[in-house]
């Protein structure tokens, strides 16, 4: 099982919680550190759903779909919790 960073092919651009400034977001490293510890809502189902999958794409860091998953999963939470920006 290889564990690695998990680099994005596009970043997801979010509004920083703690500065209200923008941010990308490109890894699963980035991604995990802030649904773990900075997220600025209540956790919801995609909040919980993006913890899995940042988490599994962590645990097979060579595999681009894994990584995919965890990019769009991450996304919609940040979405959810209205610190997403663009697409």
């Amino acid at each position: 099982m290889a564990v690695g960073g998990g680099w994005w092919d596009k970043p997801v651009r979010i509004e920083r919680p703690d500065t209200g400034r923008p941010f990308n977001v490109s890894n699963n490293n980035r991604a995990a550190e802030l649904l773990l510890n900075e997220w600025p809502a209540e956790p919801g189902p995609k909040h919980l759903a993006a913890r899995k999958a940042v988490l599994k794409a962590m645990e097979q860091a060579l595999d681009a779909r894994r990584q995919a998953v965890a990019r769009k999963a991450f996304h919609e939470a940040a979405k959810e919790a209205g610190i997403a920006m663009g697409d």
